[in-house]
């Protein structure tokens, strides 16, 4: 059973923080962290995609040994199963508590503008949008708000956020 949060147990939370990032918690994530996160969410899709491409391998040697050669899937298919895969991984980790595994790992999380998790449509659509216009976070740079375009047209932001569990705003 998870011990619910007390504005006290979150204060000992933040005090625990280094000093250099304390600061930081709640504000707007610039564009090297996200970049970064990116990098690390492409890794796992990655990962992800020749995890199964290697099972299928496995099974068509299963099925026949003797003649066995690597499969060559058509390149529709390999996108089609990359932009699926992605859509999906980010749409899950969104809804499931605001951040990737590169989020995580750079202290990220998704959040729409009154700083409460997204709902899944709306983690859809940004999911289809960092797809399809990924270079969209370096709109983030130039911003004064650090919002990158999916940011700007779907009413969210991405934050620095240390702490583990889900807040709202």
């Amino acid at each position: 059973m998870a011990h619910p949060v007390t504005d006290a147990s979150r204060t000992a939370w933040i005090l625990s923080l280094p000093a250099e990032v304390r600061s930081c918690q709640g504000n707007r994530a610039g564009v090297v962290s996200r970049l970064l996160a990116g990098a690390v969410d492409l890794a796992v899709i990655l990962a992800v995609l020749a995890a199964g491409y290697l099972a299928v391998s496995g099974l068509v040697f299963m099925i026949d040994p003797v003649s066995f050669r690597f499969p060559a899937p058509p390149r529709w298919l390999v996108l089609g199963a990359a932009a699926a895969l992605t859509v999906v991984y980010l749409t899950g980790s969104w809804t499931g508590g605001g951040r990737t595994y590169g989020d995580r790992v750079l202290g990220l999380r998704v959040v729409d503008r009154r700083g409460t998790p997204l709902r899944p449509g709306r983690a859809v659509l940004r999911a289809v949008f960092c797809g399809v216009l990924p270079v969209g976070v370096l709109w983030v740079a130039v911003d004064a708000d650090e919002r990158s375009v999916q940011d700007l047209v779907l009413r969210t932001m991405v934050i620095y956020d240390w702490s583990p569990t889900v807040t709202s705003g």
